[in-house]
Protein backbone atom coordinates (compact mmCIF):
# COMPACT_ATOMS: atom_id res chain seq x y z
CA UNK A 1 0.00 0.00 0.00
CA UNK A 2 2.80 2.40 0.94
CA UNK A 3 4.48 1.66 -2.68
CA UNK A 4 1.44 2.44 -4.84
CA UNK A 5 0.42 5.63 -2.34
CA UNK A 6 4.22 6.67 -3.52
CA UNK A 7 3.58 6.25 -6.93
CA UNK A 8 0.80 7.69 -7.15
CA UNK A 9 1.63 10.89 -5.49
CA UNK A 10 5.13 11.06 -6.12
CA UNK A 11 5.59 9.30 -9.36
CA UNK A 12 8.23 6.78 -8.68
CA UNK A 13 7.61 3.10 -7.37
CA UNK A 14 10.01 2.28 -4.17
CA UNK A 15 10.03 -1.60 -3.59
CA UNK A 16 11.87 -4.52 -2.50
CA UNK A 17 12.85 -6.45 -5.36
CA UNK A 18 12.78 -10.18 -5.11
CA UNK A 19 15.35 -11.51 -7.20
CA UNK A 20 16.59 -15.13 -8.22
CA UNK A 21 14.41 -16.45 -5.18
CA UNK A 22 15.95 -13.86 -2.49
CA UNK A 23 14.81 -10.59 -1.23
CA UNK A 24 17.54 -8.09 -1.81
CA UNK A 25 18.75 -5.22 0.19
CA UNK A 26 18.10 -2.33 0.75
CA UNK A 27 15.40 -0.66 -1.88
CA UNK A 28 14.42 -0.65 -5.77
CA UNK A 29 13.20 3.25 -7.00
CA UNK A 30 11.52 2.27 -10.48
CA UNK A 31 11.51 5.76 -12.55
CA UNK A 32 12.33 5.06 -16.37
CA UNK A 33 14.34 2.52 -15.84
CA UNK A 34 15.67 0.75 -11.97
CA UNK A 35 17.64 2.39 -9.58
CA UNK A 36 18.94 -0.19 -7.00
CA UNK A 37 19.91 1.59 -3.34
CA UNK A 38 22.83 -0.14 -1.72
CA UNK A 39 22.32 -3.10 -2.99
CA UNK A 40 23.28 -6.22 -4.13
CA UNK A 41 24.54 -6.03 -7.96
CA UNK A 42 21.46 -6.96 -10.32
CA UNK A 43 21.26 -8.27 -13.45
CA UNK A 44 18.86 -5.24 -14.69
CA UNK A 45 19.03 -1.53 -13.38
CA UNK A 46 21.49 0.61 -12.02
CA UNK A 47 23.21 -0.20 -8.30
CA UNK A 48 23.50 3.76 -6.74
CA UNK A 49 26.66 3.45 -3.81
CA UNK A 50 26.22 5.94 -1.76
CA UNK A 51 29.35 5.12 0.25
CA UNK A 52 32.07 2.00 0.33
CA UNK A 53 31.21 0.71 3.95
CA UNK A 54 30.33 -2.81 3.56
CA UNK A 55 26.67 -3.02 5.26
CA UNK A 56 25.79 -0.87 1.84
CA UNK A 57 27.08 -3.46 -0.52
CA UNK A 58 29.58 -1.68 -3.30
CA UNK A 59 31.56 -4.44 -2.59
CA UNK A 60 29.46 -7.06 -4.39
CA UNK A 61 29.24 -4.53 -7.18
CA UNK A 62 33.02 -4.61 -8.25
CA UNK A 63 32.24 -5.98 -11.45
CA UNK A 64 28.86 -4.42 -12.15
CA UNK A 65 29.07 -2.32 -15.37
CA UNK A 66 26.25 -0.75 -14.38
CA UNK A 67 26.96 0.76 -10.81
CA UNK A 68 27.50 3.95 -9.77
CA UNK A 69 29.88 5.60 -7.15
CA UNK A 70 31.64 8.72 -6.23
CA UNK A 71 35.69 8.36 -7.45
CA UNK A 72 36.46 8.41 -3.53
CA UNK A 73 34.45 5.59 -3.13
CA UNK A 74 35.45 3.28 -6.14
CA UNK A 75 39.23 3.78 -4.78
CA UNK A 76 38.16 2.43 -0.94
CA UNK A 77 36.21 -0.40 -2.50
CA UNK A 78 39.64 -1.12 -5.01
CA UNK A 79 41.77 -0.62 -1.79
CA UNK A 80 39.56 -3.08 0.66
CA UNK A 81 38.50 -5.80 -2.30
CA UNK A 82 42.07 -5.74 -4.17
CA UNK A 83 39.80 -5.82 -7.75
CA UNK A 84 38.84 -2.57 -10.10
CA UNK A 85 35.71 -1.14 -10.17
CA UNK A 86 33.65 -1.66 -13.32
CA UNK A 87 30.99 0.24 -12.79
CA UNK A 88 30.85 4.48 -13.53
CA UNK A 89 32.64 7.09 -11.22
CA UNK A 90 31.70 10.94 -10.94
CA UNK A 91 33.19 13.80 -8.14
CA UNK A 92 30.88 14.61 -5.56
CA UNK A 93 29.11 17.70 -6.51
CA UNK A 94 28.78 16.76 -10.30
CA UNK A 95 25.19 16.45 -12.61
CA UNK A 96 25.62 12.98 -13.85
CA UNK A 97 22.56 11.52 -16.11
CA UNK A 98 21.75 7.71 -16.24
CA UNK A 99 19.01 6.65 -19.33
CA UNK A 100 17.49 10.35 -19.49
CA UNK A 101 17.30 10.92 -15.96
CA UNK A 102 19.15 13.69 -14.34
CA UNK A 103 20.60 13.15 -11.28
CA UNK A 104 22.83 15.85 -8.85
CA UNK A 105 24.96 14.94 -6.15
CA UNK A 106 25.07 16.35 -2.79
CA UNK A 107 28.32 15.22 -0.22
CA UNK A 108 26.78 14.19 3.55
CA UNK A 109 30.35 14.19 4.97
CA UNK A 110 29.50 10.46 6.11
CA UNK A 111 33.07 9.49 4.82
CA UNK A 112 35.63 9.82 2.20
CA UNK A 113 33.30 9.43 -1.30
CA UNK A 114 29.93 9.33 0.27
CA UNK A 115 27.16 11.43 -1.70
CA UNK A 116 23.53 11.63 -1.76
CA UNK A 117 21.46 11.61 -4.92
CA UNK A 118 18.58 14.55 -5.91
CA UNK A 119 16.66 13.12 -8.52
CA UNK A 120 13.94 15.31 -10.52
CA UNK A 121 11.20 13.52 -11.87
CA UNK A 122 7.92 14.10 -11.68
CA UNK A 123 8.82 15.18 -7.62
CA UNK A 124 12.28 15.88 -6.39
CA UNK A 125 13.58 12.74 -4.42
CA UNK A 126 16.86 13.02 -2.43
CA UNK A 127 18.54 9.37 -1.56
CA UNK A 128 20.89 10.28 1.46
CA UNK A 129 22.61 7.04 2.51
CA UNK A 130 23.99 7.77 5.92
CA UNK A 131 24.83 11.57 6.83
CA UNK A 132 27.12 13.25 9.53
CA UNK A 133 26.51 17.06 7.81
CA UNK A 134 23.09 17.54 6.40
CA UNK A 135 23.64 21.48 5.81
CA UNK A 136 24.66 20.91 1.82
CA UNK A 137 21.80 18.60 1.21
CA UNK A 138 18.61 20.02 -0.84
CA UNK A 139 14.85 20.61 -0.33
CA UNK A 140 13.01 17.61 -1.79
CA UNK A 141 9.60 16.20 -1.75
CA UNK A 142 10.70 12.47 -0.71
CA UNK A 143 13.23 12.04 1.12
CA UNK A 144 15.19 8.51 1.52
CA UNK A 145 17.70 8.12 4.34
CA UNK A 146 18.33 6.60 7.29
CA UNK A 147 17.92 6.24 11.05
CA UNK A 148 21.16 4.73 12.49
CA UNK A 149 20.56 6.42 16.04
CA UNK A 150 17.04 6.73 15.78
CA UNK A 151 16.03 6.34 19.07
CA UNK A 152 15.36 9.49 21.65
CA UNK A 153 18.45 8.37 23.76
CA UNK A 154 21.02 8.38 20.78
CA UNK A 155 21.78 11.99 21.41
CA UNK A 156 25.34 12.68 22.61
CA UNK A 157 28.35 15.37 21.42
CA UNK A 158 31.65 14.30 19.95
CA UNK A 159 35.02 14.44 22.00
CA UNK A 160 37.29 15.41 18.93
CA UNK A 161 39.30 17.71 21.48
CA UNK A 162 40.00 14.35 23.90
CA UNK A 163 40.97 12.29 20.45
CA UNK A 164 43.61 14.56 20.21
CA UNK A 165 44.78 14.76 24.38
CA UNK A 166 44.61 11.55 24.59
CA UNK A 167 46.45 10.29 21.56
CA UNK A 168 49.99 10.04 22.79
CA UNK A 169 51.35 6.38 22.94
CA UNK A 170 47.35 5.43 22.54
CA UNK A 171 45.84 3.05 20.52
CA UNK A 172 42.54 3.70 19.31
CA UNK A 173 40.17 1.53 17.65
CA UNK A 174 38.23 2.88 14.92
CA UNK A 175 36.37 1.39 11.85
CA UNK A 176 38.71 1.07 9.27
CA UNK A 177 36.28 2.36 6.45
CA UNK A 178 35.67 6.33 7.23
CA UNK A 179 36.57 6.51 10.81
CA UNK A 180 40.00 6.05 10.47
CA UNK A 181 40.55 8.36 7.44
CA UNK A 182 38.78 11.23 9.47
CA UNK A 183 41.13 10.68 12.55
CA UNK A 184 44.22 9.94 10.76
CA UNK A 185 42.99 13.08 9.55
CA UNK A 186 42.59 15.31 12.83
CA UNK A 187 45.80 13.83 14.44
CA UNK A 188 48.00 14.50 11.57
CA UNK A 189 46.82 18.71 11.71
CA UNK A 190 47.83 18.07 15.59
CA UNK A 191 51.11 17.36 14.92
CA UNK A 192 51.02 13.43 15.77
CA UNK A 193 53.43 10.83 13.97
CA UNK A 194 50.48 8.33 13.25
CA UNK A 195 50.87 4.67 12.36
CA UNK A 196 47.59 2.25 11.49
CA UNK A 197 47.35 -1.76 10.45
CA UNK A 198 47.64 -2.69 6.99
CA UNK A 199 44.14 -2.59 5.88
CA UNK A 200 43.50 0.65 7.04
CA UNK A 201 47.06 2.39 5.87
CA UNK A 202 45.81 0.38 2.41
CA UNK A 203 42.78 2.53 2.60
CA UNK A 204 44.50 5.80 3.71
CA UNK A 205 47.02 5.32 1.03
CA UNK A 206 44.56 4.94 -1.82
CA UNK A 207 43.12 8.58 -0.39
CA UNK A 208 46.90 10.39 0.05
CA UNK A 209 46.53 10.63 3.70
CA UNK A 210 49.19 10.11 5.57
CA UNK A 211 50.08 7.22 8.29
CA UNK A 212 52.62 5.07 8.73
CA UNK A 213 52.48 0.82 8.71
CA UNK A 214 54.50 -0.28 11.69
CA UNK A 215 54.29 0.11 15.59
CA UNK A 216 56.84 3.27 15.79
CA UNK A 217 54.55 6.17 16.52
CA UNK A 218 52.68 8.60 18.35
CA UNK A 219 49.40 7.26 18.05
CA UNK A 220 48.69 3.88 16.35
CA UNK A 221 45.02 3.19 14.59
CA UNK A 222 43.72 -0.52 14.53
CA UNK A 223 39.85 -1.54 13.82
CA UNK A 224 38.11 -2.33 16.90
CA UNK A 225 37.85 -6.34 16.58
CA UNK A 226 42.27 -5.95 16.53
CA UNK A 227 42.08 -3.75 20.09
CA UNK A 228 42.06 -6.49 22.16
CA UNK A 229 45.69 -7.67 20.39
CA UNK A 230 46.80 -4.17 22.05
CA UNK A 231 48.48 -2.90 25.28
CA UNK A 232 48.65 0.31 26.97
CA UNK A 233 46.10 2.90 26.85
CA UNK A 234 43.41 1.94 24.53
CA UNK A 235 40.35 3.69 23.31
CA UNK A 236 37.45 2.55 21.60
CA UNK A 237 36.02 5.70 19.19
CA UNK A 238 32.22 5.61 18.37
CA UNK A 239 29.25 6.85 19.89
CA UNK A 240 27.86 2.96 20.49
CA UNK A 241 27.47 1.91 23.84
CA UNK A 242 28.44 -2.20 24.11
CA UNK A 243 31.93 -2.24 23.53
CA UNK A 244 34.20 -2.69 27.11
CA UNK A 245 37.08 -0.21 26.18
CA UNK A 246 37.22 3.23 27.45
CA UNK A 247 35.26 4.87 24.98
CA UNK A 248 35.58 8.61 23.23
CA UNK A 249 32.74 9.41 21.75
CA UNK A 250 33.36 9.92 17.96
CA UNK A 251 30.51 9.47 15.35
CA UNK A 252 30.69 9.90 11.40
CA UNK A 253 26.68 9.86 11.93
CA UNK A 254 23.87 12.37 12.79
CA UNK A 255 22.34 11.32 16.30
CA UNK A 256 18.49 11.50 16.75
CA UNK A 257 17.99 15.82 16.79
CA UNK A 258 20.44 15.45 14.12
CA UNK A 259 17.75 13.43 12.19
CA UNK A 260 15.24 15.75 12.86
CA UNK A 261 17.15 18.93 11.96
CA UNK A 262 17.98 16.95 8.70
CA UNK A 263 14.24 16.19 7.95
CA UNK A 264 13.33 19.76 8.70
CA UNK A 265 16.21 21.45 6.76
CA UNK A 266 15.25 18.96 3.55
CA UNK A 267 11.09 20.02 4.38
CA UNK A 268 9.87 16.55 2.78
CA UNK A 269 6.60 15.67 2.87
CA UNK A 270 7.54 11.82 2.74
CA UNK A 271 10.42 9.93 4.58
CA UNK A 272 11.40 6.67 3.45
CA UNK A 273 13.75 5.10 6.02
CA UNK A 274 15.55 2.75 4.26
CA UNK A 275 18.57 1.85 6.72
CA UNK A 276 18.88 1.92 10.37
CA UNK A 277 16.95 1.84 13.45
CA UNK A 278 13.84 4.22 13.69
CA UNK A 279 12.11 4.21 16.69
CA UNK A 280 8.27 4.51 17.06
CA UNK A 281 8.81 8.26 18.76
CA UNK A 282 10.86 8.82 15.95
CA UNK A 283 8.48 8.22 13.70
CA UNK A 284 5.61 9.83 15.38
CA UNK A 285 7.56 12.64 15.74
CA UNK A 286 8.21 13.17 12.11
CA UNK A 287 4.15 12.59 11.73
CA UNK A 288 3.76 15.52 14.03
CA UNK A 289 5.77 17.40 11.26
CA UNK A 290 3.07 16.87 8.69
CA UNK A 291 5.33 14.56 6.95
CA UNK A 292 4.39 11.19 6.50
CA UNK A 293 6.34 8.05 7.02
CA UNK A 294 7.37 4.74 5.40
CA UNK A 295 9.73 2.05 6.72
CA UNK A 296 10.99 -0.37 4.35
CA UNK A 297 9.36 -3.45 5.82
CA UNK A 298 5.87 -1.70 4.11
CA UNK A 299 7.25 -1.75 1.15
CA UNK A 300 5.75 -4.27 -1.56
CA UNK A 301 7.96 -6.57 -2.35
CA UNK A 302 8.08 -7.45 -6.58
CA UNK A 303 9.29 -10.57 -8.12
CA UNK A 304 11.72 -9.10 -11.00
Amino acid sequence: MNSLFILENYGFLPFRRIEKGKVRVHLTLRFNTDFHIDSSSSSYGYNLITHAHTDHYGQNNMRNPNAIASKETASILEATTSREFSGSVFEVGENIEVDGLKMKTYPTEHIYGSSAFFIESESRVLVTGDVKNYSKLPKCDVLVTEATYGNPEDIFEEEIEKVVDEAKHSTYGVYPIGKAQRIAEILNRAGYYVSAEPKIHKICNSLGINVENGDEADVKLVSPRSLQNTWGRRYILTAQRFYWYPRIVVSDHLDYNGIVGMIEHCNPEHVIFYHGKPSNRLCEEIKCMGVGVTLLQQLERIRV
